[in-house]
């Protein structure tokens, strides 16, 4: 993690900013992208896909089956930083923030790719890129805030199966709502 000069004052809230901007801008070229394909897939097909996708990345969250994720695994380099302390940090959150220049640890985001690709129009994909941004945002501020160094680790390692669980199930269940009615159409 950065040296904790660094994340006094403004600079967190510009990598927030930035991670809720590089979200969004994920979200909505994905959408263009799923929306090219959505011209030739039938809604049947889009809607058994999104489920698949899930039941694999959901069962891979807790162990089974192992395999690696798409992800481009390497940090952002800290020389974004010589930006100054608000677009430094501003351009480190939108790689961020993309998600497509760091580690992703949960399968979750690669399952809301495919249902933005599959089913959402500008502003659903806006919201969910915000939403991305913000779930990220508010791990890397929360665990600021937490405590002393190392005890927002400590109570994630603590609460991590619960969560993972918790997390699952929510995104099961907004799935069903958004996917289920969608099966047997043309």
């Amino acid at each position: 993690m950065l040296s904790s000069s660094v994340w006094r004052g403004l600079p967190p809230y510009a990598f927030a900013l930035g991670l809720v901007l590089g979200g969004v801008i994920s979200g909505l070229g994905v959408m263009l992208v799923g929306s090219v394909l959505r011209a030739v897939l039938p809604v049947t097909a889009v809607a058994v896909a999104t489920i698949v996708v899930l039941v694999v990345l959901a069962a891979r969250e807790f162990g089974w089956p192992r395999f690696p994720l798409p992800q481009n695994a390497r940090l952002v380099p800290e020389t974004v930083f010589r930006h100054g302390r608000f677009f430094g940090p501003l351009q480190f959150g939108i790689e961020m923030g993309t998600g497509m220049r760091t580690y992703v640890p949960s399968g979750l985001p690669y399952a809301a790719l495919v249902l933005v690709a599959g089913l959402a129009g500008p502003l659903t994909a806006f919201a969910a890129g915000a939403a991305f941004g913000l779930g990220r945002a508010a791990m890397t501020i929360g665990s600021l805030y937490y405590g002393a160094d190392g005890e927002w680790d400590l109570a994630w390692s603590a609460w991590e199966k619960w969560l993972k669980i918790m997390l699952v199930l929510a995104f099961g269940a907004g799935q069903a709502v958004l996917v289920l009615p969608l099966l047997g159409q043309p």
